[in-house]
């Protein structure tokens, strides 16, 4: 598996978020999760289709699990709530908090996120939580794990290195003046660090 780069979007529409979206898939972005909590299936789906159908099959949605197969998209993630219930969509990957859940889990995922690793840029209340043992424990069970929290270009090659199979992430991107140059640098970053 190749080191993963994965954008999440902000929970509210932002000004602008469709452009910069489209600027981020045009320079490189391949994958794409869709986090609107609040949004209902009108507004997703408005939302989803203002992206050209050329990208759709990167597109990852966190909620309205019914788009996912209506607009051709990638597929679903399920967060811990809705890890719990049976769904047809085709399942992508999933939230943990806990390398336990992670281990206790019998699906199968494309990959997980696990975080927060770092504290979080997005949320002042999130910190980072994990030993390096016990990640290390974990990667010699599991390959596709994400790291989620706190992500951004400096800290990408220590996620390498710890043995994370990719990064995913919120505010090094949405909370940037420049969110095309953030995810340029982190591409950057990523690639100088994984062809090592």
């Amino acid at each position: 598996m190749s080191f993963k780069i994965i954008l999440i979007t902000p929970e509210l529409f932002l000004e602008h978020e469709i452009e910069i979206l489209i600027s981020l898939f045009q320079n490189g972005l391949q994958h794409l999760h869709v986090r609107k909590p609040q949004a209902s299936k009108s507004e997703l789906k408005a939302y989803l289709q203002q992206i050209p159908k050329k990208y759709h099959k990167k597109i990852v949605i966190h909620t309205q699990y019914a788009l996912a197969e209506e607009l051709g998209l990638k597929g679903i993630h399920l967060t811990e709530k809705t890890r719990k219930k049976a769904h047809k969509q085709k399942i992508i990957s999933a939230s943990f908090h806990t390398i336990s859940d992670i281990l206790r889990s019998k699906k199968k995922y494309e990959y997980v996120f696990l975080g927060p690793v770092f504290d979080s840029l997005s949320s002042s209340k999130k910190h980072g939580s994990f030993g390096f043992q016990e990640l290390d424990k974990l990667f010699q069970k599991r390959k596709n794990v994400m790291a989620l929290g706190g992500i951004q270009a400096s800290n990408m090659k220590q996620i390498k290195q710890i043995g994370f199979a990719g990064a995913a992430m919120i505010g090094a991107i949405w909370q940037h003046k420049q969110p095309l140059a953030a995810f340029l640098q982190v591409q950057r970053k990523a690639a100088a660090f994984t062809s090592v």
